[in-house]
């Protein structure tokens, strides 16, 4: 069985959004002669490289994430490429009206600017319109290749999808290359009383 992985590796230069902890991956204890064991200690924001966003992240008595179902993680999953001259991401650029799969996956192409100031200041996002078909169609979930669904500054989509419990996974990479209209998902949060989890973000080739 062949996987295609779309998450980002957690290391020590893993760009964080601005304002959000920078991400430390150290040793706590190196093995040595008289104790073989290694330890590392880790510390980031639950917002940096891959993860999830649960209802908690924005509703006060929101779901935290480890109160969402399993199930809902795992799923076939609508592949749309993105083509458009605007940031703003239209219905008309995906192809989600007709979806029977209920989690969608939006492919920009931004990844490539992952690491730099744009990448965080200038990033693609979901219009109002996109939004809320996402909610019309009862979708679990939406994993998108930029930093955020709202444009920087902004938190009107994650506040309306939140709501309507559809989790969003941000920060997703390696998309160049599927070549399919759909493919078995699967979003893997920690099982963590938190608004938000690093992710295992990942495709079956079927």
């Amino acid at each position: 069985m062949e996987y295609i992985d779309l998450t980002h590796k957690i290391k020590i230069e893993l760009s964080e959004y601005p304002g959000d902890p920078k991400t430390k991956l150290n040793y706590f204890k190196k093995a040595d002669e008289t104790d073989s064991s290694t330890l590392l200690k880790l510390e980031t924001g639950l917002h940096t490289g891959t993860h999830m966003d649960s209802p908690f992240h924005y509703i006060i008595n929101g779901k935290k994430i480890s109160q969402l179902p399993l199930k809902n993680f795992i799923g076939k999953a609508s592949i749309n490429y993105v083509e458009s001259k605007s940031k703003e991401i239209l219905v008309k650029n995906c192809n989600l009206k007709n979806s029977k799969e209920k989690i969608a996956i939006i492919i920009t192409g931004w990844s490539k600017y992952f690491g730099s100031d744009k990448y965080f200041y200038e990033n693609p996002y979901l219009s109002d319109e996109l939004t809320e078909l996402i909610i019309e169609k009862n979708f679990k979930g939406i994993a998108i290749d930029t930093c955020s669904v709202d444009k920087y500054g902004k938190d009107t989509n994650h506040k309306k999808l939140l709501e309507n419990n559809v989790w969003i996974v941000e920060n997703i990479t390696n998309c160049d290359n599927l070549n399919k209209t759909s493919y078995s998902s699967f979003f893997i949060p920690l099982n963590i009383e938190a608004e938000a989890s690093p992710v295992r973000a990942f495709l079956k080739k079927d």
